[in-house]
């Protein structure tokens, strides 16, 4: 008869079986070797995690909060502090894995995925940001795929230390010696994965919100995106008043730019101020386009 643990290292390497069938087997060999590590993770991945501290490193997500603007689409969420920032955009995925393998045979890997907030923490985001609309995490879907093949990898790499082990097991059976063998050995579910960073869970909704820190500015960027505003001066279609007030925050900035040292507060502030001012007032094709960098700038 084949050997198991064989047919798990061949299964492993097959990319047409799922991780949810993988996973079956792999318990099914952890709990008649009397693995009790290896046969909880089984679980947890199958069913999903039901205690956010037993949520493994290789399933924290990474992504950027978002909310939605009627007007402008989604648009970037300023936060004043970057380990809030952190917080809010790192998140651990408790999903079973048959619903994620769902979603990635529904969802192009190029395409996003959202993780929406808890009814409470959308409120507070809400009233920080001064504004009553969706707010959400965004994530890129190839985050699942990550999920999906670390959990691939822990079965292989686990199915070859036991054949190292001499524990093959003959069809669905292990022998007592094998058993022996496996009580005796530390099977460690985080010796068989290494760290997986930037990670960044349901299916996109009608709304979501973009998150950014101004912790940091390029200069340089900050240069550019200055001459760009003048270069593209005339074809600003704005009232005269406003042209005024941007052309006052624009002063502010090459002030700060010629500052040995300038004040991050009072750069964001002349941005937060200018990307107002071109939300409120238009201003054309060419303010459109001095937005996106201005979005850029303040993400960066």
């Amino acid at each position: 008869m084949n050997s198991i643990v064989i047919e798990l290292q061949n299964e492993a390497l097959n990319k047409n079986v799922s991780v949810s069938d993988l996973l079956r087997k792999a318990y099914v060999v952890a709990r008649k070797l009397g693995i009790p590590e290896f046969e909880k993770w089984t679980l947890n991945e199958l069913n999903g995690y039901n205690d956010v501290k037993d949520i493994p490193e290789y399933r924290q997500i990474k992504g950027i909060v978002k909310a939605w603007n009627p007007f402008h689409g989604w648009q970037p969420v300023i936060f004043h502090d970057h380990k809030i920032e952190e917080a809010l955009s790192k998140r651990p995925c408790g999903q079973a894995i048959a619903e994620i393998e769902s979603l990635l045979s529904s969802k192009s890997k190029n395409g996003t995925l959202q993780m929406p907030f808890t009814a409470e923490a959308e409120q507070q985001l809400r009233r920080a940001i001064g504004y009553d609309t969706s707010i959400t995490l965004i994530v890129p879907s190839i985050s699942l795929v990550r999920i999906v093949d670390a959990v691939r990898t822990i079965i292989l790499n686990w199915s070859l230390k036991l054949e190292e082990d001499g524990i093959l097991g003959e069809g669905l059976s292990f022998t007592a010696s094998e058993r022996e063998k496996a009580s005796k050995i530390a099977y460690s579910v985080n010796n068989f994965y290494g760290p997986v960073s930037n990670l960044q869970i349901q299916q996109g909704t009608a709304y979501s919100t973009q998150i950014s820190s101004v912790q940091k500015f390029d200069i340089n960027a900050l240069r550019e995106f200055v001459e760009e505003i003048k270069r593209k001066w005339n074809e600003l279609v704005l009232a005269q008043e406003v042209k005024q007030e941007l052309q006052a925050e624009i002063q502010t900035l090459e002030v700060q730019l010629a500052s040995p040292k300038p004040k991050r507060s009072i750069i964001r502030k002349s941005l937060m101020s200018i990307r107002r001012i071109l939300e409120s007032a238009g201003g054309g094709l060419a303010a459109q386009l001095i937005m996106q960098k201005l979005i850029a700038l303040l993400g960066g």
